[in-house]
């Protein structure tokens, strides 16, 4: 979090010659919250920099024989083009995210599960998948506010978009080793569930909340 405040901080150090910039607080998803800074270049340009995280969600369950700890956490720092093209609030986004999004299901076995198609006794045997969005991927989106204004004071923004870009996953197991599966069968396995990522080509984003122009 510290580095993302010294990054946020800069761009705002850059931006404070400017007439009128905005710093921004909101929630939404695959961040829990964000924070930002806006900067308007002009009445139909603005750049902003933002970060958004805190997102960080434990889930335990049992699948297919297997005893599964889930934990998906989501952080990302975006750099932002908004284009204004009617003169208002309403804006095309464009940009770049650099991002630290990921799931990971660790599993011990603890009954019979299926792996490549073949019956296998998963009982004190470990499974672990770990799945995860690239590190850094463009953004699509529209909004609405950070227009230039003289107005200083509280307003409103919102955000919506996707990231661009395909999960992967890597899977880890004492299958192997132990000689209950060979390691084509769980490699199958993991190209598997590759592919069933494979069709999740993008990542919806959404944030709302206040900013403040001074």
């Amino acid at each position: 979090m510290k580095k993302q405040l010294v990054l946020l901080a800069a761009l705002a150090a850059i931006g404070s010659a400017a007439q009128a910039q905005d710093s921004y607080l909101g929630l939404g998803l695959p961040g829990l919250y964000t924070l930002g800074y806006a900067y308007p270049v002009s009445a139909s340009i603005g750049l902003r920099g933002e970060y958004a995280g805190g997102l960080n969600v434990n889930k335990d369950g049992n699948q297919d024989g297997v005893n599964v700890t889930g934990t998906f956490k989501a952080n990302r720092l975006g750099a932002f083009a908004d284009w204004f093209p009617m003169g208002g609030g309403f804006r095309l986004v464009g940009g770049l995210t650099v991002n630290d999004i990921k799931a990971d299901f660790n599993g011990v076995g603890s009954g019979t599960s299926t792996i490549n198609g073949k019956s296998v006794n998963m009982t004190g045997e470990t499974y672990n998948v770990q799945v995860k969005f690239p590190s850094t991927t463009p953004y699509l989106g529209i909004g609405y506010g950070h227009q230039k204004s003289d107005a200083k004071g509280f307003g409103f923004y919102a955000d919506l978009g996707v990231m661009v870009g395909t999960f992967t996953a890597d899977t880890t197991t004492s299958l192997v080793s132990s000689g209950k599966a060979t390691q084509a069968d769980v490699d199958a396995q993991t190209q598997k569930i590759r592919d069933s990522l494979g069709s999740l080509s993008v990542l919806p984003s959404v944030s709302l909340g206040l900013s403040y122009r001074y």
